[in-house]
């Protein structure tokens, strides 16, 4: 039971990331972590890595919370 759990908040945390990533809020995109990824990378490239941790956080609370993964 407490995989499901995490799985399921695992993958909200997923969605959370893509929607303020897409959303592009400036509470988000000036932190200090996020914004150093901006300035070394770019704001394009910042954008596919964080769509692609949210993507692996969807992808790994999903087996989670289907008992795939333990």
């Amino acid at each position: 039971m407490d995989s499901v759990a995490g799985g399921i908040l695992l993958t909200l945390i997923g969605f959370f990331l893509g929607f303020i990533t897409y959303k592009k809020y400036n509470l988000f995109w000036n932190i200090i972590n996020t914004r150093l990824l901006r300035r070394l990378l770019g704001d394009t490239a910042t954008s596919i890595i964080l769509y692609l941790v949210s993507i692996l956080f969807i992808a790994i609370g999903v087996l989670l919370a289907v008992g795939l993964v333990r």
